[in-house]
């Protein structure tokens, strides 16, 4: 008889709903049999509830929802490291594309080893459930502006999520990183977690501070994730030759009013950035290489998740519609 489990799975006309499907019997080759515990639901869940993925996602048996999570790997596949075993790790399911994933809104998830991160032994799981998203998208993008040529970077959403795991990530890696915030009580945050380099929006000399800090650090990938006024504001400050990367559109749909004779003149390169599309994510050496690196940093205070609320499986609608105060996240509970 096969035995069953709760899974959060998309439905034909859109949505998804607590579905009961089957439960996985043991890790295959190069996967990790994981007992779900908490799972946060990011900007990227919400967004694609209702339509397709885009290319390149990673796919999940019974439409399991859910790319981010953290659990207790129970059983490795044949190819696994040993150290995974009995181990908690964090998840991102986009990471590498295999046909026998279970995604993760299930209370069993099965991924590829590749997918997952070990966590410190003494780690609150709850702080690990949405981490791995996000650090693997700023170390990902640090790799590509390197490798582009750039040396420093600035950052539009400073105290965003991906903001602050930009910060962790120049911490770690020692490079030089300009985070814009919009106050003075965004850059007291920053500053509070390491900060060096943290500009105010609102501050009078905001305009002369970017550009003379931007010129001494040789900050010329621009890591936006806010759009609209905040970029308006900065593009003719950011060095000659620069590139403007655009991650997301977190601040509002005002348009990017740039002129061609702007980018003509002062050389700037205006590209989207994908975490999926990275060379990080896609070369599997190079992603071997990062989730090498990443459990020896990912302690620090900058990539703990943040709790808004917690919801049990059974509240997925309100939980895709909670909206919290600050930058917590709605957190499905498997165990609670």
């Amino acid at each position: 008889m096969i035995e069953l489990m709760n899974g959060i799975c998309k439905i034909p006309n859109g949505g998804v709903a607590l579905t009961r499907i089957p439960r996985p019997e043991k890790a295959l080759p190069e996967h990790l049999l994981i007992r779900m515990e908490y799972a946060a639901i990011s900007h990227g869940d919400k967004a694609f509830v209702n339509r397709p993925h885009p290319p390149g996602s990673a796919s999940s048996l019974y439409d399991v929802y859910g790319s981010s999570g953290v659990g207790e790997v129970i059983g490795i596949g044949e190819g696994v490291p040993k150290e995974y075993l009995g181990k908690h790790v964090a998840i991102f399911r986009s990471l590498h594309s295999s046909d026998v994933m279970i995604g993760a809104w299930s209370d069993y998830a099965h991924m590829h080893h590749l997918c997952c991160v070990i966590i410190p032994d003494n780690a609150k799981s709850e702080e690990f459930s949405g981490t791995l998203s996000n650090i693997i998208t700023a170390y990902a993008f640090r790799m590509q502006s390197l490798a582009e040529g750039n040396t420093g970077i600035i950052s539009t959403a400073g105290t965003s999520t991906t903001g602050i795991m930009m910060l962790g990530i120049a911490l770690a890696l020692e490079f030089p990183l300009i985070s814009i915030v919009r106050n003075e009580e965004g850059k007291h945050l920053l500053e509070g977690l390491g900060a060096i380099s943290v500009l105010a929006l609102d501050a009078p000399d905001f305009n002369n501070q970017l550009m003379e800090l931007a010129l001494k650090l040789k900050a010329t990938a621009v890591y936006d994730a806010v759009g609209g006024a905040a970029l308006n504001k900065i593009i003719d400050l950011v060095p000659i030759d620069s590139m403007i990367y655009s991650y997301g559109l977190l601040g509002d749909d005002v348009p990017l009013t740039i002129f061609m004779r702007q980018i003509l003149f002062r050389g700037l390169t205006i590209k989207s950035f994908s975490t999926n599309r990275s060379q990080t994510v896609r070369d599997p050496k190079l992603l071997s290489q990062a989730l090498k690196l990443i459990p020896d940093i990912i302690d620090m205070p900058h990539f703990k998740t943040k709790v808004g609320k917690k919801f049990r499986l059974y509240e997925i609608d309100d939980a895709l519609a909670y909206t919290p105060t600050g930058i917590g996240k709605a957190i499905l509970t498997f165990n609670d």
